[in-house]
């Protein structure tokens, strides 16, 4: 057969298939490609959970205050947010904003993240920008359970970790090698995944900051990075849980957060959080006291101290796992939680109670 022949049978067979195959692409929403292409970012910076920071206290090792959500109007953003139909790859850009130095959050300068993700194979990339180009940082596989959760801890000079989680999480718990006074973190949808895109900007020494672990909620309970639920519970707009296996239990309430490490109390020590907020001029603070008590606990009440209202009480109780306690507590601005005792009855029949120095 000669060059030429192959050639015009080539081209022929081609013509033939696009011909055929042609109808299968016309249900392609152009308006859903255009879309792909404009993001709405959501940022929080996780910052130090000691201290009254805009008349908010969180009484912890760890915490996060709302950053405010900063959504972008309908003109595209250009590099933020890509998608290929033809290779089912979803890109996206992950920055610390303009805001985020402020408050104990990521110094300003600190690198932006790309999280590139092949729908098709699953595999996930990670890169981090050093002097304006984007470099790899690392590669990895979307979880194989849709509540799970993975990330690549990137060169410790970076100053950056960078992952996917589950596209329901709205807030997460980090665990830190190393000593993390606060970080910043942002959240980035992937595409038509499950999944979403997070970096995070630990502050101090990044340079010694490696990601130990984390957990994520969807602001209903919470959930560890491999996609188990956790010991938790809600009341109202508090989320609480403990993590033993990750060795931290924490709160998150409209906006404010802390967490703390269990492996700093002693072990007979029962595990008490606060946060609080009071308003502008307010004598007043309202509390939200986290409390785990033992397995099997029933009947959790507690006694404010005085000048202090007690609100709610709502324990989530469990057999197996730890009972956690969240109390609501008004109280004075200088009374600590505003709670004298906690009592209880533990699962062999007993009373028990906390209190003095532990509350």
């Amino acid at each position: 057969m000669s060059t030429d022949t192959f050639e015009d049978e080539l081209r022929s067979l081609l013509r033939d298939t696009a011909d055929a195959e042609g109808p299968a692409y016309v249900d392609v929403d152009p308006h859903a490609v255009v879309t792909s292409g404009r993001r709405v970012i959501r940022r929080r910076r996780l910052a130090a959970g000691v201290g009254i920071t805009a008349a908010t206290l969180v009484a912890g090792l760890v915490g996060f205050s709302a950053l405010g959500d900063g959504s972008r109007g309908a003109e595209p953003v250009p590099g933020t947010s890509t998608s290929s139909a033809t290779t089912g790859t979803v890109s996206v850009e992950l920055t610390t904003g303009a805001d985020a130095a402020a408050g104990g959050g990521a110094p300003a300068g600190s690198p932006a993240a790309r999280v590139t993700v092949d729908r098709v194979s699953g595999r996930v990339e990670y890169f981090v920008e050093r002097d304006g180009v984007f470099v790899p940082a690392g590669t990895d596989t979307m979880p194989a359970g849709r509540q799970a959760a993975t990330w690549s801890s990137t060169d410790r000079t970076d100053g950056v970790v960078v992952g996917i989680v589950p596209a329901a999480a709205t807030d997460l718990f980090p665990v830190w090698v190393g000593d993390v006074p606060g970080a910043t973190r942002t959240l980035e949808p992937l595409g038509s995944t499950s999944f979403q895109a997070f970096a995070i900007w630990p502050s101090g020494t990044p340079a010694e900051a490696d990601l130990a672990g984390l957990d994520w909620t969807d602001g209903e309970r919470v959930y560890s990075s491999r996609g188990l639920p956790l010991p938790s519970g809600r009341s109202g707009t508090a989320v609480a849980f403990v993590d033993r296996p990750l060795g931290q239990f924490g709160i998150l309430d409209d906006g404010a957060a802390a967490t703390k490490s269990l492996r700093d109390l002693p072990a007979d020590q029962v595990p008490v959080l606060m946060t609080g907020r009071a308003g502008s001029g307010s004598a007043l603070m309202h509390n939200t006291v986290l409390v785990v008590l033992p397995a099997g606990a029933q009947g959790a009440d507690a006694v404010p101290v005085a000048g202090a209202t007690l609100e709610s009480v709502n324990a989530a109780l469990s057999s197996t796992d730890d009972t956690i306690v969240i109390l609501r507590v008004t109280a004075p601005r200088d009374a600590g939680t505003g709670v004298r005792r906690v009592t209880w009855t533990a699962a062999d029949g007993s009373a028990q109670s906390l209190e003095g120095s532990g509350l």
